[in-house]
């Protein structure tokens, strides 16, 4: 891999263990706002499918107090996704996010001939309206910002700003 020297230091070039060092600035602004947003959803989400295990009615079936708490660790894994932006995460993260969105849909279109569906407060249940739709919204701005930060697009466009058109 042809790495800058100025972005990484210390590269072990002769088997001795030293480390490499990643000296590219630290993200700011809009990321960490998403990063931040996923880690609130993620807790709240999970926060109150433990809760609502604790407090479970026999009336009520478990699958979709399971489901709710499987929602919040999808959003976690999104939020560790978004959080560590290296090639694999950011896989990990696109698919998290993916059915961070797509199950919403899924459940709700469901929801229409199986009730059963839509009992328990969940962040996917009622495309997401026990928790002001915020999961759907969330998810929303993290595909976003997964396509604004890819790095492949980011060298696309400054390779044609370096290589002027003839």
């Amino acid at each position: 891999m042809n790495e800058s020297p100025q972005l990484l230091e210390g590269a072990d070039v002769s088997g001795n263990g030293k480390s490499v060092k990643d000296r590219r600035p630290r993200a700011l602004g809009l990321g960490r706002l998403v990063m931040a947003m996923f880690w609130a959803l993620g807790a709240w989400v999970s926060v109150t499918a433990i809760v609502d295990l604790f407090h479970h009615q026999n009336t009520l079936p478990w699958g979709p107090q399971i489901v709710a708490l499987i929602a919040g660790i999808v959003y976690f894994v999104g939020a560790a996704g978004l959080t560590h932006n290296g090639r694999r995460m950011r896989i990990i993260a696109g698919y998290s996010i993916g059915i961070s969105i797509a199950a919403p849909i899924i459940i709700g279109i469901a929801g229409f001939d199986v009730p059963d569906l839509i009992v328990a407060r969940s962040a996917w249940s009622r495309w997401g309206a026990d928790f002001y739709y915020l999961p759907l919204i969330i998810s929303m701005i993290g595909t976003g910002w997964m396509w604004r930060s890819n790095p492949r697009r980011i060298v696309e466009l400054a390779e044609r700003v370096e290589r002027p058109r003839s």
